[in-house]
């Protein structure tokens, strides 16, 4: 690690962090891989990392998560395993079975919910079941650390033996106690070990009269431990015996040893697994208590980091004074922000936090901002923020600040972040501007972000001028002076020294003195700072009220617009509706209508008159069903006129304009030997006979003149076999009607049209009479038909 990025991790209290990440781990493995946390330049490897804490938060807020609470570092136990002869003792290996145990119930409860924690599913797909080995440690070793019989055939006999020989051995203890009169105070008798072997304890004075070995005193000397010659044989054999047992529990030990040694490397692989799901843990768990979220990282994108919230202080706060979150937005195209205000007003902590998040997210970390928030991945993250002063190294603060603006010019590109408090302080004001300006200037070049700090005049006049920079404030309340924290975008901010002075008890009189030793400009240019905060307030006033009034007029808009859609939709569906009941009219008319011309035709004229009764009567039924009277009236369309062939849209239906009412918009329509009342924008006009039927073409089959006394129809163009068809329809239509003369046109010609009607014409019994028009109306060019 360089000496500036240790610098840039130590003034951003990144490891700092860090701890307080490890304090919600719950075993020493998660503690120690949160503090090994380091930012990757990798944003495959980054949004994974993401990824899997955003799994594990949501694995604990729906299943919980299980424990690792016991796991220990077994590493040292590993290497231990691996050298031959080697013999890990029980408590080693209880160490190990924790971890063996622990990757099989992790792994086992991570896989039952794959579906939901894919990445999780994939890092423990390479976490061991260690059946074999577990099995073997929880036979042979309790969870107190003993050797348990069941460890092996051998060692419970040897374990039974001892059992047997040791009640024998304190019965005859009690015996020899009884019979020697040893109890002279009626003291029931004793039997206690030392150095292993079986003894009873006797009164100093009393022990000549055991024949045996002393092996103890007690501290008064008034007490000492016999071992009775009638026993040495059989503590003989007890300590045998437990040599014996020792023997076998260290080949048990050393058997497990070896399964161990078997598995090492896939132990090894656990405890590293099993290290991360505990940080990932920790991570989910930091994330949950300071509601992170995840952040949008980019390669080469902007940062837009929204309510932003320092980390460190965030956990020392309480609720009553957690940090102000602050929206910190920078683009390339303008890649510098330059943060001015008054003292304690937020600015290095501004700093910090945009530094701090970035390492966070590049670490795997969620991040305490509101969703959406958006972060590049930098290559280099350079901060220089507070006194660096080395007195070892004979460097000023000054130069020590020198130092890092070369490291920062060296070191910048596009992809880098780079974080600046004061630049320029430690030598003349005037001085350290100039070389923070051309600093500034070489560094936005390079298209690196830049934020810095300052309350150098001439710096927030740069920012002013500079196409790629933008001036922010931290907001003051002048009214109580009292730094409000929040970030404030689009002008400088004036320190408020005096204000801040004033606060902490400096007397008014030396503050007045101050004042008269100001540079008038400078005092001018913070007057005009103030005025110009003053007047972005205000306009930033009127345009929330703008832009509230233009939500208010977007939602009325929007609504009358939902309204308008369902209206026409309830319209489409209505005149669909009346489209069917029309059809069905229609076909009942026209059957009611053949039934009227075939009776007709059975009874003659007599009955000629209620038919047109009735088909009056069907007519006015058809109208008053398809006569849309409710519907909303629209603007007229032009262009429609009497005698027009024209389609309605909504039935499809073509016919004849017979009249028109433009007053009410509407037209009497005829079709299928009907007339109803429809509205004119529901019509389109048949142009030119394009859309007319194989039966009639644009101006020559035209029954015209209702409501007149005459009928007429114009056959000029038509050949014979055409034509016939035709007479025989309008002389139904006529007698139907109760029509009495009928005029046919046909033209001169050659003759042989007019020949060919007037000849056909005699078939009809109806037809009373076949003439020519007088010479005034048309002569031999039209028929006159008289019908009795």
């Amino acid at each position: 690690m360089t000496r500036m990025k240790e610098h840039t991790f130590r003034v951003l209290e990144f490891h700092t962090l860090l701890n307080i990440l490890s304090d919600y781990t719950s075993s020493p493995l998660g503690h120690s891989n949160c503090l090994s946390l380091e930012p990757s330049c990798d944003i495959g490897h980054i949004e994974n990392e993401q990824k899997l804490v955003s799994e594990v938060k949501l694995l604990i807020q729906l299943k919980g998560f299980h424990s690792f609470e016991e796991l220990t570092d077994i590493g040292h136990h590993l290497r231990t395993s691996l050298v031959e002869g080697s013999c890990l003792d029980p408590e080693d290996l209880l160490r190990i079975h924790r971890i063996a145990q622990s990757s099989k119930q992790t792994k086992k409860f991570v896989l039952s919910h794959q579906a939901l924690y894919p990445g999780l599913s994939h890092l423990v797909r390479d976490l061991s079941f260690f059946e074999g080995l577990i099995k073997d440690i929880e036979k042979a070793i309790s969870t107190d650390g003993a050797i348990r019989d069941s460890a092996s055939p051998s060692l419970k006999n040897i374990r039974k033996q001892k059992a047997l020989l040791r009640r024998t051995l304190q019965g005859d203890l009690e015996s020899i106690y009884k019979s020697k009169g040893l109890n002279e105070a009626g003291d029931e008798p004793l039997v206690s070990i030392r150095d292993g072997r079986y003894v009873i304890p006797l009164r100093t004075h009393l022990k000549n009269r055991v024949d045996g070995i002393v092996h103890d005193y007690s501290r008064t000397q008034a007490t000492c431990y016999v071992e009775p010659i009638e026993v040495v044989k059989d503590n003989n054999k007890l300590s045998e015996l437990s040599h014996i047992e020792k023997e076998e529990e260290l080949k048990i030990l050393c058997a497990l040893t070896i399964a161990v040694r078997d598995d090492a490397d896939h132990l090894d692989k656990a405890q590293i697994i099993l290290g991360r799901l505990d940080g990932l843990y920790a991570r989910a768990r930091l994330s949950t208590a300071m509601n992170g979220v995840r952040p949008i990282m980019s390669q080469g994108g902007s940062i837009d980091l929204r309510e932003a919230k320092n980390p460190i202080l965030q956990s020392m706060a309480s609720d009553r004074d957690a940090p102000v979150p602050s929206d910190i937005v920078l683009d390339k195209k303008k890649n510098l922000m330059i943060i001015s205000g008054p003292n304690r007003g937020g600015k290095t902590v501004t700093l910090k936090t945009l530094g701090l998040l970035s390492l966070m997210a590049q670490s795997g970390l969620h991040i305490p901002a509101a969703e959406g928030s958006s972060l590049p991945v930098f290559k280099n993250i350079i901060a220089d923020i507070g006194d660096d002063q080395d007195i070892q190294a004979g460097l000023s603060t000054f130069s020590a600040h020198a130092s890092h603006l070369k490291y920062m010019m060296e070191h910048a590109d596009e992809e880098s972040l780079i974080l600046i408090d004061e630049p320029g302080m430690g030598t003349d004001p005037d001085e350290g501007a100039a070389l923070a300006m051309s600093v500034l200037d070489e560094l936005t070049r390079k298209s690196a972000f830049v934020v810095v700090s300052t309350h150098l005049n001439r710096l927030k006049t740069y920012g002013l001028l500079k196409e790629r920079a933008r001036n922010a404030c931290m907001e003051f309340d002048p009214s109580t002076n009292r730094s409000l924290f929040s970030l404030r975008y689009g002008t400088p901010g004036t320190s408020c020294a005096f204000a801040v002075a004033h606060d902490a008890g400096i007397e008014p009189k030396v503050l007045d003195q101050a004042r008269e030793y100001l540079d008038q400009d400078e005092v001018q240019l913070n007057r005009l700072i103030d005025k110009l905060n003053c007047l972005k307030q205000e306009t930033e006033l009127e345009k929330l009220e703008a832009e509230h009034s233009k939500e208010k007029y977007h939602s009325a808009k929007e609504k009358v617009t939902q309204t308008l859609k369902k209206l026409e939709t309830n319209q489409r569906v209505l005149l669909k509706e009346i489209r069917y009941e029309a059809e069905s009219l229609l076909n009942q008319a026209g059957e009611e209508l053949k039934e009227l011309v075939n009776t007709f035709k059975r009874r003659g004229r007599s009955s000629q008159a209620s038919i047109r009764r009735r088909f009056d009567q069907v007519s006015k039924e058809l109208i008053d069903n398809l006569s849309f009277e409710k519907e909303v009236k629209a603007s007229e369309p032009r262009g429609f006129e009497i005698g027009q062939w024209v389609r309605h849209k909504e039935l499809n239906q073509e016919g004849l304009i017979l009249s028109i009412d433009r007053a009410k918009s509407k037209a009497v329509l005829k079709a299928r030997n009907a007339r109803f009342s429809v509205f004119l924008k529901d019509l389109d006009v048949i142009q030119d006979g394009k859309d007319l039927g194989p039966d009639r073409t644009s101006g020559h089959v035209l029954l015209a003149g209702y409501g007149e006394a005459q009928k007429e129809i114009n056959l000029i163009g038509y050949r014979v076999a055409d034509a016939l068809p035709l007479i025989d329809k309008i002389i139904d239509k006529a007698m139907v009607e109760g029509e009495l003369s009928l005029r046919i046109i046909h033209g001169y010609g050659t003759g042989q049209l007019r020949g060919a009607i007037r000849e056909h014409l005699k078939s009809f019994s109806c037809v009373k009479k076949v003439s020519g028009a007088d010479a005034q109306s048309g002569g031999d060019a039209i028929t006159v038909v008289s019908l009795a």
